[in-house]
């Protein structure tokens, strides 16, 4: 998110700089951003995030920002410490949900009190999200979702000949739902039964290949990781992206999708729910509800080569490109 948002704003004629970490101290200048790396000096997460937080203090209250947008609540703590000094606007983007339940045992919890209180602007990902703030937090917040490049995630020259759905996520993290998936996929065997299930994505899918219906397995092909800019290729490909969990503050994988043309289906669970127009652009279904899944990917499915349907999707991806609608309303949370 960073780096295209970066991007976007560089290209609007914004002088772009990037605090960041990496294995050594740099500095460096592309695509017309500067970008400057401290050496992480811990392995440990936790450890890390606060000795990033405490360097990059001085740094902020040295130079001169407009406004400093931050993704890390200790981050954003600094960058409003610093605010008392060189008067930038501070703004912060919440990549998760503003929970008290989850934030109340974080070891940053602190830090994003200071924050809630503090910030000029507070983001959240999705309007579930806001939703949330005001009643857990007591203030309002902006909308900062993800986005995409429109121009280069594009529809594919041709789907898969069999019926194919992509599954792209962590394929170890239970909320994410590929037990259910791959349960579905079987119910709907049946009725299609050449359907092929791609599994996309970091973490080991055996243990949840092991427990899955044997009769499934012949229809599931485990992708390799490739590189970021396969991705888009593999969307155009699909006649179906599914994204059956819970508790997603945003789904970056739909709003992928949908800008490669290709209809979509998320539960209907926290923020999914808004990125998807049933019947038109994808279907929803029940969390954790394998036979409401398997309906909604047959609803998907059979939009897939519906006249109109890559057009649909495309323009439900539009209002997230960054260079035409992210990139202008960011302008306007930063400048005030």
């Amino acid at each position: 998110m960073v780096h295209e948002l970066s991007i976007a704003l560089s290209a609007r004629g914004h002088d772009v700089t990037v605090l960041t970490s990496g294995a050594t101290a740099e500095r460096s200048r592309s695509d017309g951003i500067e970008v400057v790396r401290l050496r992480r000096r811990t392995p440990s997460n936790e450890r890390h995030e606060l000795d990033f937080a405490l360097r990059l203090l001085p740094l902020l209250a040295r130079r001169r920002f407009d406004a400093v947008h931050s993704f890390g609540a200790r981050d954003a703590a600094a960058a409003v410490w610093a605010a008392r000094v060189k008067r930038h606007r501070t703004v912060y983007t919440n990549l998760g949900l503003p929970l008290h339940e989850w934030w109340d045992v974080q070891p940053e919890r602190r830090a994003h009190e200071r924050v809630v209180r503090s910030v000029d602007v507070y983001g959240c990902m999705s309007q579930f999200a806001l939703d949330a703030l005001v009643p857990e937090y007591g203030r309002k917040g902006e909308l900062t979702p993800g986005g995409v490049n429109i121009e280069q995630f594009v529809p594919a020259p041709a789907r898969e000949a069999a019926p194919t759905v992509l599954f792209s996520g962590a394929l170890s993290e239970p909320r994410k739902g590929v037990a259910t998936l791959l349960d579905a996929v079987d119910r709907i065997r049946g009725d299609i039964p050449n359907v092929q299930l791609w599994l996309s994505g970091p973490g080991d899918p055996q243990p949840l290949l092991d427990a899955a219906p044997p009769s499934v397995l012949d229809h599931v092909t485990v992708l390799p990781l490739g590189a970021p800019t396969d991705q888009a290729g593999r969307y155009g490909r699909a006649w179906v992206t599914a994204l059956p969990s819970q508790w997603d503050s945003f789904g970056m994988v739909l709003v992928e999708a949908l800008a490669c043309g290709t209809p979509v289906v998320a539960s209907t669970h926290a923020a999914l729910p808004e990125l998807v127009t049933p019947g038109v652009t994808g279907a929803l279904c029940e969390p954790l509800d394998a036979e409401s899944l398997a309906r909604a990917l047959q609803e998907a499915l059979a939009l897939a080569h519906r006249p109109g349907t890559v057009d649909a999707c495309r323009d439900s991806a539009r209002p997230y490109d960054w260079k035409t609608s992210l990139a202008p309303m960011f302008e306007g949370y930063y400048s005030g």
